[in-house]
Parts: C-alpha cells; structure tokens; sequence
C-alpha cells in the first residue's frame, strides 16, 4: 500500500469513527401538549408554523377543544417552536401569561444541556391586553430536549394560557 494512502486512511479512520459515534448519539423523540386557556382570553389553534392573527373575536380563536401538539425534538439539538395568537374577549384589561408545567419539563434556555426538556420565555406576550383586541403578531413557544434528556417517548407537558 502507497504510503500517501496510509496517511489519508489514518486521518479518516478517527473522523468515521468519530462522526459515526455522534450520528447515533442523536436521539429523536416526541411529546405531547395539554392546551389550556384561560376564561375570557381566547387563542388561535397552537401550530409548529407561523401564524397570521385574526382580528378580535374571530371564529379560529377558542378558549377550549385543542389538538396537541406533537413536538419532535432531538436530544441536545436545536429548539422547536410553535405559534399562536390571543384575543382578550373579557370586558376588561387583562396580563396574559403563557406557562408550561409537568414532570420533565423546566424552564430555561435553548440548547440545554439539562436531564429534561427545556421551556424556555415565550415572546411575543403582551404585558397587558386591552379588552377586545387580539395580539397582532403570534406568540411563540419554544422547547428543546437538554443533551442529557433519554431517548424514547419523552414526556407531555401543559401549556397554560392566562
């Protein structure tokens, strides 16, 4: 064998070895939301895409009957988000707030390097929302699974908006 090609394959062997060991230490999984709202403030459907929000008091916002979201995250890799609208339907100023809860879940900063998944501040939350006005830009959540989460079905979590 050419000595030129030893070289080249000691090179490549560690780099192979190497990039082979961190594609299968990438670890996929899915997790569910609960999705509450609360009594007079009403939200658009919760979409891994962004929105465009309707005006106050239109049909797609509801304050009951959402369909989970299924989250696919990878251990210790990039966040995902997800994007909704709110309308104040009460007859009175209101300061929403967006939480999220459950076992397996804390709040943070994206990547993490945490054992759970990671919550981290929603933005585009109004300080205060005036009755009968929608927010004009959708709000978004964002979630990422720390590189110490285990692979597998991950764990479902509540959002909470009030």
């Amino acid at each position: 064998m050419n000595v030129r090609w030893v070289k080249v394959f000691v090179f490549l062997l560690p780099v192979l070895i190497f990039g082979t060991g961190f594609a299968l230490s990438q670890i996929t999984f899915n997790n569910t939301t609960l999705i509450l709202a609360g009594q007079n403030i009403f939200i658009t459907q919760p979409t891994l895409t962004s929105q465009i929000c309707p005006a106050d008091g239109n049909v797609a916002y509801k304050n009951s009957g959402f369909t989970s979201l299924a989250w696919t995250l990878t251990q210790g890799g990039a966040s995902v988000q997800a994007f909704f609208c709110m309308d104040n339907q009460g007859t009175s100023a209101d300061t929403p707030s967006v939480t999220a809860s459950g076992t397996g879940i804390a709040n943070g900063a994206c990547p993490s390097t945490a054992s759970t998944l990671t919550w981290a501040p929603p933005s585009g939350v109004p300080t205060t929302l005036a009755a009968h006005t929608a927010t004009s830009t959708p709000i978004t959540m964002t979630v990422c699974a720390g590189s110490g989460t285990s692979g597998g079905t991950g764990p479902s979590f509540t959002v909470t908006v009030t």
